[in-house]
């Protein structure tokens, strides 16, 4: 007999869905996961029954990826999951299994049965024996060493571990093909973390890349000499004023953003937020839309690269500047602007470093002013109250005197004669 579940977490045998305080367990392991529809769940229980892993102890789970604006799950293990899964199978099936020895390759096609040199190899063959049958595969490094975006030397350069183990992580996803091939009903649709690497490098560059098209864009329609530009047009269209508009923007007389000059004249570098509404047409805009224009204009003024750009947001809000929201974006902008002389030098960090505190100085300030406000409406109401309070019997009191008076009054009149 089976024993019995030892947690109210372990998945019973005649479990056809999660329950919900497993469902509790998981969304609080995995946050991602409260964004995944029934079906979506249903899905990554059906390959936690089939493979036998248990999701909350990250022998399996579902990750969240955003390609092309589209969002996807995909359900993935480590190596030895899979191992674990395909040894299984065999088992059942009254099988061994077997590997042959891996073979690298070089660039030259040479055979290599143990990796020695210092360049990556350019593949990985593993072949595995379930029973009589021999399943071979190999791994092609062009298509599974993944190329992330580096901001340091601005230039694509290996992610994870695959510049320290490159043998050794290309022939994980050689043996994982392999498997796959030797148990496919076992682990159909299930990746190794190794093989989605790639996929997950595409995805974040495709974020670079947007971001930095965004840029490149701006910079292109931006005029070539910001001061000159807005002069002519304050001559035709506004000659009494002593600033000029640019795409619904003032400028002042020496070509900086007003919101610059701003930034930079206010001791702690706080503004108030760029306005939502759309000078042309009148529209409401989007505010996280205006945050980053605002930030590509500051950048495209001040001459500071996407990647410098990326660097600070991280180091303000600690968040890349693809993933910040209207506010951090909004001091972003504030900061990037008060900041002009600092740029490039190690005096940013101290910058960014004053700044954050001059932020949260300025919440807390906010906060206290706020709880102050609430506390002197409460007194002002209790005082109010209490006033009401004891003035009533006083009132009472006077009134009980007048009429025992009046009363007193008639009586005497009633005793003479």
């Amino acid at each position: 007999m089976a024993d019995a579940p030892v947690t109210w977490l372990a998945i019973r045998e005649d479990q056809k869905a999660f329950e919900e305080q497993q469902l509790r367990a998981l969304r609080s392991a995995f946050p991602d996961l409260a964004e995944a529809a029934p079906a979506q769940l249903g899905i990554f229980f059906h390959y936690c029954k089939a493979s036998g892993l248990d999701p909350f102890g990250r022998q399996i789970y579902m990750i969240k990826r955003r390609s092309r604006g589209e969002v996807r799950w995909t359900i993935q293990t480590g190596i030895d999951g899979y191992r674990l899964i395909a040894r299984r199978a065999a088992d059942r099936a009254g099988q061994p299994l077997a590997y042959e020895d891996f073979v690298w390759y070089d660039a030259e096609g040479g055979e290599h049965t143990v990796w020695l040199r210092d360049e990556p190899p350019a593949a990985c063959r593993a072949v595995l024996w379930r029973g009589e049958s021999r399943f071979p595969a190999v791994a092609h490094w062009r298509e599974y060493a993944p190329k992330v975006w580096d901001y340091e030397s601005q230039d694509y350069k290996l992610g994870g571990l695959w510049p320290q183990m490159p043998a050794s992580q290309l022939g994980k996803v050689a043996e994982a093909l392999a498997l796959r091939r030797a148990c496919p009903a076992d682990l159909s649709g299930l990746q190794v973390d190794e093989e989605m690497h790639a996929a997950d490098a595409v995805e974040s560059r495709e974020r670079v890349e947007a971001a930095a098209s965004r840029l490149r864009r701006s910079t292109a329609s931006a005029p070539a000499d910001p001061s000159r530009h807005s002069t002519e047009e304050a001559s035709t269209e506004r000659e009494s004023q002593e600033a000029d508009v640019v795409d619904a923007e003032v400028v002042d007389q020496s070509g900086a953003p007003a919101a610059q000059k701003e930034a930079s004249e206010e001791p702690n570098g706080v503004t108030s937020r760029p306005a939502t509404t759309d000078v042309a047409d009148g529209r409401t805009a989007d505010p996280l839309l205006l945050a980053r224009q605002e930030v590509e204009r500051t950048a495209d003024f001040l001459e500071v690269t996407f990647g410098e750009v990326n660097d600070i947001c991280f180091e303000l809000n600690d968040v890349s500047y693809q993933d910040a929201d209207a506010e951090q974006l909004n001091d972003l902008a504030r900061l990037l602007a008060g900041s002009d002389e600092h740029l490039g030098t190690p005096r940013m960090t101290a910058r960014i470093a004053a700044f954050r505190k001059q932020r949260e100085e300025s919440k807390e300030g906010d906060a206290g002013r706020k709880t102050a406000r609430r506390t002197a409406a409460k007194t002002s109401a209790s005082k109010t109250t209490a006033t009401k309070t004891s003035s009533r019997p006083a009132s009472a009191a006077a009134s009980k005197g007048a009429g025992r008076r009046s009363a007193a009054k008639k009586t005497a009149a009633r005793k003479k004669p």
